[in-house]
């Protein structure tokens, strides 16, 4: 089946001008968001220093560390670069402008964080980069579920007003995985005036929020103009409450994998729809929502600092560094375990164990092994 490739052969010739922007569009640019642009993408959020998809494109095949900027590790596919070229090679990409690339990355603090903006006519595309292959970024989704806010959200909340006082367009906010949650986030929470200036809320696979952050005023404002997309199989997009409308659609890959944009199947300048989510991405949904629900936040806070407590004993910060090191990581892991004190390794027992019984509470056929 078809793709974002065989989108740009079908639509490529055609401009914004002569076919609106739509959610195939929104999710390209999300994607190219996981390439590593920094110093090469203006900081400045000034139109006057912004370059085009085109120009961007030789600059980074140029770039003398071209290798490792294309390496975005096993979650992330690796035709990114090629999508970037494939859109700056076609008619209705290659004039988009690009400005204030911003990215931080900051492992005492626990924030693994990147936007920019891309420019046609008179509107504006703020897009949030999802979790890297980053340690600290996979320890901060977790985080998601113990603090009130992150780095991230409150980083993008602050992105997007200072992308909203310096320029005068209209705005589409859009992001996949942890970038669609700091799309909605940052559009729920930007204030009534700002929300004005916004036309389109794009998620693509964010894991969700609290019921009553979706029954809140500042949601309802802008709920009309929010799109969420989430593949049959989804796993992160069912990690906590979802919004009430959205989209589900067909992959070409299996379970997890599924996450992965340039699986998606597409038709025309839409996707493929499926009619419902997979047994097991249901699955997924029930029982580890039920499992975060039965937590304290402290519990919460305990087992995941806990659990990254021990694989940050590998010394690795990539998942990428795992995946070539197995043996080495698992030495340090194991050797970090048993350095634990009695009463962590007591705590993330319990939590394992709290979340077997989620897990039978779901499939009452293994409820017969506890009798």
């Amino acid at each position: 089946m078809a793709d974002l490739f065989d989108y740009l052969d079908w639509r490529g010739d055609l401009s914004f001008e002569s076919v609106p922007f739509g959610k195939i569009d929104a999710l390209i640019l999300s994607q190219l968001s996981y390439l590593k642009f920094n110093g090469l993408v203006p900081q400045s959020i000034k139109l006057s220093d912004a370059i085009t998809l085109s120009d961007l494109d030789k600059i980074f095949k140029a770039a003398p560390d071209y290798d490792f900027r294309v390496d975005l590790g096993p979650g992330i596919n690796e035709r990114t670069a090629e999508l970037l070229a494939k859109a700056a090679s076609c008619e209705r990409f290659k004039n988009v402008r690009i400005l204030g690339f911003c990215e931080k990355i900051d492992e005492q603090n626990v924030e693994q964080f990147a936007a920019m903006v891309f420019v046609f006519g008179k509107t504006s595309v703020i897009t949030f980069r999802g979790t890297d292959e980053t340690i600290v970024g996979w320890k901060e989704d977790c985080n998601i579920a113990c603090v009130p806010e992150i780095l991230s959200q409150r980083d993008a909340s602050a992105y997007c007003q200072m992308a909203f006082d310096s320029l005068k367009t209209d705005f589409i906010i859009c992001g996949h995985s942890k970038g669609g949650n700091l799309a909605i986030n940052s559009a729920v929470k930007c204030g009534a005036k700002s929300q004005k200036k916004i036309s389109a809320i794009y998620n693509f696979d964010g894991p969700g929020f609290s019921k009553a952050f979706f029954e809140s005023p500042d949601f309802c404002a802008i709920e009309n103009r929010l799109v969420n997309v989430y593949p049959s199989g989804s796993i992160v997009g069912m990690i906590f409450c979802h919004p009430q409308n959205y989209e589900i659609i067909k992959a070409n890959r299996v379970g997890a994998m599924q996450h992965d944009p340039c699986c998606w199947q597409i038709l025309g300048n839409n996707f493929v729809h499926k009619k419902d989510f997979s047994k097991e991405s249901q699955f997924f949904y029930n029982s580890v929502n039920n499992w975060i629900d039965r937590m304290s936040s402290e519990e919460k806070q305990t087992f995941v600092n806990s659990i990254f407590e021990v694989i940050e004993a590998s010394g690795f910060k990539t998942i990428t560094e795992f995946y070539d090191n197995p043996v080495m990581a698992s030495a340090k892991i194991i050797k970090k375990l048993a350095s634990m004190d009695k009463t962590t390794r007591d705590d993330i027992k319990r939590v394992m164990h709290n979340f077997r019984i989620c897990v039978k509470e779901e499939i009452p056929f293994l409820q017969i092994f506890d009798r």
